[in-house]
């Protein structure tokens, strides 16, 4: 079987890792070279993943599965599919509910599915002035892909009303609309699910720690690091809060197969839970990064089974192992605000953690850090202490100007 995994991130590597596991021959499209998924792959090609004519190579492929947002919202599912590729990722259409942070508020709204905040699509400052006249305390949040660092909240990243219609403005000249929502104060936390356009399948759930140091201190980051737990739920976390999120996202599933098209792939959705009810923050329409790494850790099923049951809207009846896992990112010293980039990096011998590249580089056999997160290390073990004590004996094993937190799922048993 000839399989094509798109991307370059670790959580390319992670989807190439769990596709290793099985008999196949595996191709690789990436951005920049990741030296974890081009040891496990046949055929590496680099080019820019938006382009869609570089894709034509691809028509002997049997099964595609794409890991990144940015191809997904430039139609590379939708094309693989019309040369005939079987493609796990949603395509153009539904992956919008990424990409358009206004329309997945719409698609809630219309279709009267309970989980939006308080929020206006404001295409002027008369509006964005109107609104913050009712919800002073607000997040901002473009209405186009930003890699995770477009949405600014009041308190945080915009510190007075000025700079919140300031920002505001500059969003609207840029994309023509901004939208705003009630800055909500509570617990978050994620859900992920395979759909197959009409039945979804939760995966285990995960946490992830998004402040760079100890503590949860410091700047957000990509994420520091994950774990979940045997049971595969949280130890802090009400039932009634994640069926709430599990609702909303089976209604938002369904709204859309009676619209533009039915969602098939991977999606995530981010949870807060405040003091008086449960609100979708939003939509990603992939795996998330290092949750995938944990999941697909566990997956007990072949993961081309389960992306022909994707496309063909016959998910596959499978299970996740019953242990936990935790997740470490090593990432350039100075992360993420003035990261060391074209640093050594050496991964030693002896290590039993599995090892997952992320933007590194291959320079005449040396590893070699960018600007961003460099490598994860994740083990498992019967409970979350056990998974925890193995991957930090393995994290001193890789040296390099390196920093990590020492503190990730710490007290979780």
């Amino acid at each position: 079987m000839k399989v094509l995994v798109v991307g370059n991130g670790a959580r390319e590597h992670a989807i190439a890792k769990k596709l290793e596991e099985e008999p196949i021959e595996l191709s690789a499209a990436m951005a920049k070279l990741n030296p974890g998924i081009a040891a496990l792959s046949t055929n590496v090609d680099l080019f820019d993943l938006t382009k869609l004519e570089n894709y034509s190579k691809y028509k002997d492929i049997d099964i595609a599965f794409i890991g990144p947002e940015t191809p997904l919202s430039f139609g590379v599912a939708d094309y693989l599919m019309d040369m005939g590729v079987a493609t796990v990722g949603p395509v153009k259409a539904t992956a919008r509910l990424e990409w358009s942070k206004a329309y997945a508020r719409e698609v809630l709204t219309d279709n009267g599915i309970k989980g939006n905040p308080d929020y206006k699509i404001c295409h002027n400052m008369k509006e964005v002035k109107e609104f913050l006249d009712k919800q002073p305390e607000v997040a901002v949040k473009p209405d186009v892909l930003t890699g995770g660092k477009g949405v600014r909240v009041t308190g945080q990243h915009l510190l007075n009303r000025q700079e919140v219609e300031d920002y505001s403005a500059e969003r609207i000249k840029a994309d023509g609309l901004v939208v705003l929502e009630e800055k909500l104060v509570g617990k978050e936390f994620t859900l992920q699910a395979y759909s197959d356009g009409k039945n979804m399948k939760f995966m285990p759930l995960v946490r992830d720690f998004k402040r760079a140091y100890n503590n949860d201190e410091g700047p957000n980051t990509g994420s520091m690091g994950s774990f979940s737990c045997v049971d595969h739920n949280m130890p802090d976390l009400d039932d009634e809060a994640v069926e709430a999120g599990k609702r909303i996202m089976r209604e938002t599933i369904k709204a859309m197969r009676n619209g533009d098209a039915a969602y098939k792939g991977v999606l995530y959705g981010g949870f807060m839970v405040t003091s008086d009810d449960t609100y979708l923050i939003e939509y990603n329409c992939r795996f998330g990064d290092p949750e995938a790494i944990n999941v697909l850790s566990l997956l007990e099923k072949p993961l081309t089974e389960v992306g022909y049951g994707i496309v063909e809207g016959k998910l596959p009846s499978f299970g996740f192992e019953k242990q936990a896992t935790v997740c470490v990112y090593l990432t350039p010293e100075g992360y993420p605000t003035s990261p060391l980039k074209d640093q050594p990096v050496e991964v030693g011998e002896g290590i039993g953690s599995e090892i997952y590249y992320a933007s590194v580089y291959d320079d005449n056999g040396v590893i070699k850090t960018t600007t961003s997160r460099a490598i994860a290390l994740l083990s498992k073990g019967d409970s979350v202490s056990i998974a925890r004590r193995r991957v930090y004996e393995d994290v001193d094993k890789v040296t390099g100007k390196l920093h990590y937190r020492t503190d990730i799922a710490a007290g979780i048993q």
